[in-house]
């Protein structure tokens, strides 16, 4: 699947990024003692939200694009995605 030039949230929620907006790399990590980490392309207001509320409240509050897993290219964030999510269900519903 070819990659576009779209914010990794606004493409999942079916928002369109407009061409002349810059996006940023923003970076989720898995956890302390496994450090690998996810590159996503963010928007600037989905930038700004990861940096004001945190990576886990980012993660829970977008947990629903865990239904658009079909036919995504961005897999090693849904996978971390889905990682925080099951493990704070409690946090969700």
């Amino acid at each position: 699947m070819a990659t576009t030039r779209e914010c990794t949230i606004c493409k999942h929620i079916g928002e369109r990024t407009t061409e002349q907006e810059e996006l940023e790399t923003g970076f989720l990590y898995n956890t302390v003692t496994h450090p690998e980490k996810v590159r996503i392309r963010l928007c600037r207001a989905h930038s700004v939200e990861l940096f004001k509320v945190g990576q886990k409240k980012f993660l829970l509050k977008h947990h629903t694009i865990l239904h658009d897993l079909v036919n995504s290219d961005e897999m090693e964030f849904i996978k971390l995605l889905d990682k925080v999510v099951r493990k704070n269900l409690d946090a969700i519903y």
